[in-house]
């Protein structure tokens, strides 16, 4: 790709003036998994109090309301947004019957895996949990396998769809490169598998979003920090996006502090997808 055709570094204030509502990635935006970067209160503060609509549009498999708690325990409050939908929400709904999503499974037992603080997602449903893929209609999947507790192999032979709840590879937490459910997903794939994904970059989560905002996609600008996820699925909605540099391509894309341009090129060509705007990170200068 040509370097001349790549987004240039903005500030949030210039970017603002051109959309009424934003859709925002949390993890490698908001925060690292531990701490809320430092401007991002006061970004927030000023975005809600010059009445731009925020949605947050996150790959999390928890359900939306534990992550809006988890929000407000790190200070950011529901004033600050207008809504928040999760993957994990949203395979909730849809197993639930409350939305629609293509190739869905329709059998009501299922075989978890990820790590076993994650099981619960599905609670209140009237679905059964398993423990062998013999006994199992679908896979949900969460995250990465725990030791000893899932043969993918078997699972193929079996045939078993896996709805997979967070579509992302990995995520940085405090630093470190933690394996999400998209990276199980692949590995499935690779196997034989069916894989039903619900989260970004499918478009039902911008539709959902856009429907928050209550607003056209032409007026909506998406934020997040990766190229697979939040720039190729803003791109699939129809919608404006904005690479923030404080997630998963930071390193690969700040050398010595400076953008490194050859390596933009070669993310925008290998994931079809190009943002309309860099930022250093999600403050307002």
């Amino acid at each position: 790709m040509q370097t001349e055709r790549l987004p240039a570094e903005w500030f949030l204030k210039d970017i603002v003036p051109l959309y009424r509502g934003i859709i925002l990635d949390i993890f490698g935006v908001l925060h690292d998994g531990v701490t809320v970067f430092e401007p991002v209160y006061e970004t927030l503060s000023k975005l809600r109090a010059g009445g731009m609509r925020v949605c947050l549009l996150s790959n999390s498999p928890r359900r939306a309301a534990v992550v809006s708690e988890r929000l407000s325990e790190l200070g950011l409050g529901s004033d600050l947004y207008d809504g928040l939908i999760s993957s994990g929400e949203m395979v909730h709904a849809a197993l639930a019957g409350k939305i629609q999503i293509a190739g869905l499974p329709t059998g009501q037992r299922y075989l978890h895996a990820g790590p076993s603080d994650l099981a619960g997602l599905l609670d209140g449903l009237a679905l059964k949990r398993v423990a062998a893929p013999a006994e199992a209609d679908f896979i949900l999947a969460t995250g990465e396998i725990e030791p000893g507790t899932l043969s993918l192999e078997e699972a193929g032979k079996l045939g078993l769809p896996m709805v997979c709840a967070n579509p992302d590879l990995e995520v940085i937490i405090a630093g470190q490169r933690i394996v999400c459910a998209g990276a199980l997903a692949i590995r499935y794939e690779a196997i034989g598998g069916t894989v039903i994904r619900i989260g970004k970059p499918e478009l039902p989560g911008y539709v959902a979003a856009l429907r928050v905002l209550d607003l056209p996609a032409s007026e909506v600008v998406a934020i997040g920090d990766s190229f697979a996820t939040d720039i190729a699925g803003a791109s699939g909605a129809g919608i404006a996006s904005a690479l923030a540099l404080t997630g998963i391509h930071r390193d690969e894309l700040l050398r010595d502090g400076l953008l490194d341009v050859e390596r933009l090129a070669t993310l925008c060509g290998e994931h079809r997808s190009v943002p309309g705007y860099i930022l250093r990170q999600f403050s307002w200068t």
